[in-house]
């Protein structure tokens, strides 16, 4: 009685754990990158406005969502180290703005197929520092909490390395607010 018991048990098992692995291999769908329009900046230029924005230190400055994404297309994949050759490639990132929360998503190109995962990030600032708190992500459509986002934690050092100028010139700024397809950022001072 209980060893077909311990059988079904066992199915059911490696039934979910395969229909976990099949939703996890799917991608999810991405946010468009749209191409730039004839006479846009370059993307150089986004870190060069965000300096300057925070040199002058005059108004709020608001940067699209696919400003950001064309950035990240242009400068990203460039900068990071592919060390498994054509089996396995970096192929970009791309976000998706929320109110109060930056969907990113990390693509790969496994033998040719895409690979997708997504890891949610709100900005916080205590008195001196940004916080930047990881809530929780996916692999592919496999919705998971925070701590088992765990292993990407090189791939986000990895990305936070290649942009490291952008993230510095970023953190300059008094207030950051991810809002609905935008960054709203503020270097003024605040009033006393």
């Amino acid at each position: 009685m209980i060893r077909p018991l311990l059988q079904v048990l066992r199915l059911l098992v490696i039934s979910a754990l395969a229909g976990a692995a099949w939703v996890a291999h799917r991608p999810q769908t991405l946010p468009t990158t749209p191409a730039p329009a004839a006479g846009a900046a370059k993307a150089d230029d986004m870190l060069d406005s965000l300096r300057q924005t925070t040199i002058k230190r005059a108004a709020t400055m608001v940067i699209s969502e696919d400003e950001v994404n064309r950035h990240l297309a242009t400068t990203l994949v460039s900068k990071m180290k592919n060390p498994f050759g054509d089996w396995a490639a970096f192929d970009g990132a791309r976000m998706d703005l929320e109110d109060n929360v930056a969907h990113l998503f990390l693509v790969w190109k496994l033998k040719g197929h895409v690979r997708t995962v997504r890891v949610d990030l709100a900005i916080s600032r205590d008195e001196d520092n940004f916080q930047v708190e990881l809530l929780r992500g996916a692999y592919g459509h496999l919705e998971m909490p925070r701590g088992m986002m765990r292993p990407l934690y090189p791939v986000l050092r990895a990305v936070a390395e290649a942009l490291d100028p952008e993230i510095r010139a970023l953190f300059q700024m008094t207030s950051i607010t991810i809002a609905k397809d935008k960054l709203v950022l503020d270097p003024r001072f605040p009033t006393a």
